[in-house]
């Protein structure tokens, strides 16, 4: 079941003619027969899927990379999280996306330490090999912060998914970066909620009491004040937005809202990756390393 929760979330769509896994299926049927009867208790079952996260396998690429990074362990919040650095230089800070993990910056490693630069990756709470099976994007947040106040200051950042919403919210509360790309990002928290909704088919019932105990959660933290449109409205470091044409989890026009709200961003649109294959892309790669070290 948590694993079905956080495909839904990680927004691994699947096509019309690919069967609904049994798991899925069952989550679904539950939420339906017990959403109208009893909306407190599966909203509660609902906000806690929406904070589980999920470790898929590391590849090939991913692990060699690793392998090679000077490893440590950071305390953020008395949570042990898994810090990743390659290289020497300016610091270039990646951050990765919901069931993501640090490695994934695999490809970027090599061109950025060959261009003078040290490549910093983190493991965010329940993700990798940071403990736990849980987060939030205000603990994510505090990470990002934390790092910076650790190994900054942070010349530049690349993010994939969730984390450019990450990284939105720490700029705008007061993390300093010069360079940013994020690669696939979402626009809004409400999207990344109707993704996870809808994946579950989730009655309005439950919905809208997922909603109270999200807005209850982070009090004085609107949804709104934690999109990434929001927060990048008023920064003024250039950014590069890549967005694939293909991607069916985050669709490209939420980092087109992204690179919109962003003053002097430029969007690059690319074709046929997808939302995971794109951090593997040479020409995403090279379209990343160039934005960073010009």
């Amino acid at each position: 079941a948590r694993r079905m929760a956080a495909e839904g979330k990680q927004y691994h769509a699947r096509s019309a003619q690919q069967p609904v896994p049994i798991a899925l299926r069952a989550m679904r049927l539950s939420f339906a027969l017990l959403g109208p009867v009893f909306p407190g208790l599966m909203g509660r079952w609902a906000c806690r899927l929406w904070t589980r996260t999920r470790r898929y396998p590391d590849s090939a690429a991913g692990r060699r990379a690793v392998e090679r990074a000077v490893r440590e362990t950071l305390q953020v919040d008395t949570r042990p999280v898994a810090v990743y650095l390659w290289g020497t230089g300016p610091v270039v800070l990646f951050v990765h996306g919901w069931s993501g993990r640090g490695s994934q910056v695999a490809a970027f490693c090599e061109p950025l330490v060959r261009a003078g630069f040290q490549v910093i990756a983190v493991d965010a709470p329940g993700h990798g090999e940071s403990p736990g099976n849980r987060t939030n994007i205000l603990e994510c947040v505090r990470v990002v912060q934390a790092l910076d106040h650790r190994y900054g200051p942070v010349f530049g950042a690349i993010t994939h998914s969730f984390g450019g919403m990450v990284l939105a919210y720490a700029m705008n509360h007061g993390t300093r970066i010069e360079r940013v790309v994020c690669i696939s990002p979402p626009a809004h928290i409400d999207f990344l909620v109707d993704r996870f909704t809808q994946a579950l088919a989730i009655p309005a019932a439950v919905v809208a009491e997922l909603h109270r105990l999200l807005d209850q959660r982070f009090e004085k933290n609107s949804r709104e004040q934690m999109s990434t449109t929001e927060n990048v409205r008023q920064l003024d470091s250039p950014a590069l937005i890549i967005h694939d044409e293909d991607d069916v989890g985050v669709p490209w026009q939420q980092g087109e809202l992204v690179a919109n709200a962003w003053p002097g961003a430029r969007f690059l649109k690319t074709k046929g990756l997808g939302h995971g294959r794109i951090l593997r892309d040479p020409e995403t790669v090279r379209a990343t390393v160039d934005f960073i070290t010009r």
